[in-house]
């Protein structure tokens, strides 16, 4: 019922915006609008936070009034704001994990070791050292225990060092000592403590059992809300807007870190740029009859910046931890007692989780990067519509790297959103070998099998998973239509995998994701026309502006700033333009002296017209030679002072 009265307040608004006086107009530009009704067009206007008008130059006239500020956009291109869909942003940005970055190209274990020594490391709040950024190949092939190497340098003082990938986390003895790991602790479901054949611990935490250790180092206190809030708002949220990021999903919102809040506080403080879902883990540790009530109560989807409706899931881990649920062994797994993956979720308790929370309004997020993990994310999905019904849910699997091709079509006939990133270099076709060892050569030929799940109908979206890839999403479109044979087919394809598909998924496309009347002014300028240029120069393309809630959140030093508006004197009533807004002639008169000279400036403050003006009080301008739009008229007077008023210039 409630989607029903925001669509007929919609049409209303609608209705009401045809003829208004618009805020601000963009003209002269290339529009895509990723709607299927009117996909081009050549101006745009907006009032408050909703677009007014979508159109041509000539008709946006009717919206241009005496304060409207028109926008020469000299032929350049204009998109719906970017939805990414799956991004850790809080993660991205917090200084939790401190400025020791490892390199995950270093061959030998001993010398990370060497770098995290001399980045002369403190602990934290909680008592931890933290760092990140190694290879799990270099501690793994590094042919030391890396939990004694790490000792060497660190013996008193509990570490953990997040790898590149977040699934696995390097621990030493005090840090296992400190987390109650020792050889006798089972596996944690969803997790795996590497040991060697005689039971000693290696120090490498696999996926879940990494969380054993970050709880606690990483639990919530002043300190580390603080680096989160910060991070948010003085890194992350800055370069999604950079980026043309105008909505997103936080991939996994760690509840019990109090991640809830500090977004909270973001919005609560007027320092939300970018729309937000937020997407409350569910810890594969917990007990679902207590965890569900909980998750129950969070559900908050009224806001129109922040929003609590989706839930994360894993269904399983990573390929390269050999983690990743498959339905065949691997052909490499590191020695783990497990040869076709692990669960973080298993389908059976998915199932029963998806039916029960769908209800409440969720939306399930759910991880899946081997076959068999997506099967069963399907067939969770799948029991949860035969026990409810069709309720309108808009789950979706995200990643996507190896599917079983009898799963391509159940997509569409489940109505499940396929998310994949493919931003990442290691996505390219080139790099696909590089699973062989663990999955053979078969199974890595069509690695993440963007066309295939598309051309099963499916709706697609495309995502970055920042900070694993770029949050860049011109480098993910480029990916996507050039990673033959598994590429999308067009330019418009992947805008709208980054725009309407991923409103949809976040159920906000009635009001934005696409450039109509009376959706939300988010949209994005850019420098270069992607759907010209050659498409190995997409991810070469730069923001100009993004624009959030008909606000501008930010503006490039590229694009010219309308500085003459902080100039115009519309208060001085002794100089008139008359008529304002006209067409190719105009009266100007003086009454505060003779005028000497009468230029016209465009908005982005470049002179084209200029008249001497004869020392007269009045005379009359023929300016048939420029086309509609806005301009600043500058008028000297013959006492040596200058007055500029704004023209609007119509047909």
């Amino acid at each position: 019922m409630k989607s029903r009265i925001f669509f007929f307040l919609f049409l209303f608004f609608s209705h009401l915006l045809s003829a208004q006086q618009a805020d601000r107009v963009f003209i002269n530009g290339k529009i895509y609008t990723a709607n299927d009704a009117q996909p081009f067009a050549e101006a745009l206007a907006i009032k408050d936070n909703l677009i007014l008008f979508v159109g041509s130059n000539t008709d946006i006239n009717q919206h241009i009034g005496s304060s409207t500020v028109v926008e020469d956009l000299d032929g350049r291109l204009i998109l719906p704001g970017i939805h990414d869909v799956h991004m850790h942003p809080l993660e991205a940005g917090s200084l939790v994990y401190g400025d020791c970055l490892l390199d995950p190209y270093e061959w030998y274990t001993q010398d990370l070791v060497t770098t995290l020594a001399n980045c002369n490391l403190e602990p934290n709040e909680n008592g931890w050292i933290l760092a990140y950024g190694h290879s799990i190949f270099t501690l793994l092939e590094g042919g030391v225990i890396p939990r004694f190497a790490l000792d060497q340098a660190f013996p008193d003082v509990p570490v953990a060092v997040l790898e590149e990938t977040s699934h696995s986390v390097w621990v030493n003895s005090k840090g296992l000592e400190m987390a109650g790991i020792d050889a006798n602790t089972p596996d944690p479901v969803g997790g795996h403590i590497m040991k060697l054949g005689n039971g000693t611990i290696i120090g490498v935490l696999l996926d879940n059992a990494g969380d054993l250790v970050l709880h606690q180092a990483l639990a919530s206190n002043p300190v580390i809300d603080a680096l989160n809030y910060n991070g948010l708002i003085e890194y992350s949220l800055p370069l999604m807007a950079r980026n043309g990021i105008t909505s997103a999903c936080e991939a996994r919102t760690y509840w019990k870190r109090n991640y809830l809040q500090i977004w909270q506080d973001v919005q609560d403080n007027g320092l939300l740029t970018c729309r937000m879902v937020l997407t409350p883990w569910v810890y594969p540790e917990d007990e679902d009859a207590e965890m569900v009530p909980i998750l129950q109560s969070m559900y908050q989807a009224d806001d129109n910046f922040l929003r609590i409706n989706q839930l994360k899931v894993y269904s399983d881990g990573i390929s390269i931890n050999a983690t990743a649920a498959l339905l065949e062994p691997y052909d490499f797994n590191w020695g783990l007692p497990f040869d076709t993956g692990l669960n973080y979720i298993e389908v059976n308790r998915l199932s029963t989780l998806i039916s029960t929370l769908e209800t409440t309004g969720y939306d399930f997020h759910i991880h899946a990067i081997g076959d068999r993990g997506v099967t069963e994310g399907l067939n969770a999905i799948e029991f949860a519509r035969n026990q409810n019904g069709d309720i309108g849910a808009r789950h979706r699997i995200t990643h996507l790297e190896f599917v079983d091709p009898a799963d391509f079509p159940r997509f569409e006939e489940l109505n499940v959103t396929a998310d994949m990133q493919v931003a990442g270099y290691w996505t390219e076709p080139q790099y696909w070998g590089l699973n062989e060892d663990f999955v053979g050569a078969e199974r890595s030929e069509n690695f993440i099998p963007l066309k295939f799940i598309y051309d099963n109908n499916a709706r697609v979206t495309l995502s970055s998973d920042w900070d694993v890839s770029t949050l860049n999403p011109f480098h993910g479109m480029q990916n996507a239509l050039t990673r033959a044979p598994q590429e999308m087919p067009s330019v418009e394809a992947v805008v709208k995998a980054y725009t309407i598909h991923g409103a949809y998924l976040m159920r906000q496309d009635q009001f934005t994701g696409s450039l109509e009347v009376g959706k939300w002014a988010d949209f994005i300028c850019v420098n270069q026309d992607i759907f010209t240029i050659p498409q190995n120069q997409i991810a070469l393309t730069k923001v100009l502006c993004t624009w959030v809630d008909g606000t501008e959140v930010y503006r490039s030093d590229e694009l010219p700033v309308i500085s003459n508006l902080t100039q115009v004197d519309e208060t001085d009533k002794l100089i008139s333009l008359s008529p304002n807004p006209g067409s190719n002639y105009v009266l100007v008169k003086s009454q505060n002296g003779n005028m000497t000279a009468f230029e016209v400036y465009t908005s982005a403050g470049e002179l084209i017209w200029t008249e001497n003006a004869g020392k007269r009080d009045s005379f009359t301008a023929n300016l048939s030679g420029i086309p509609p739009g806005t301009y600043f008229i500058s008028i000297q007077l013959e006492n040596g002072s200058r007055v500029i008023k704004k023209f609007v210039r119509i047909d």
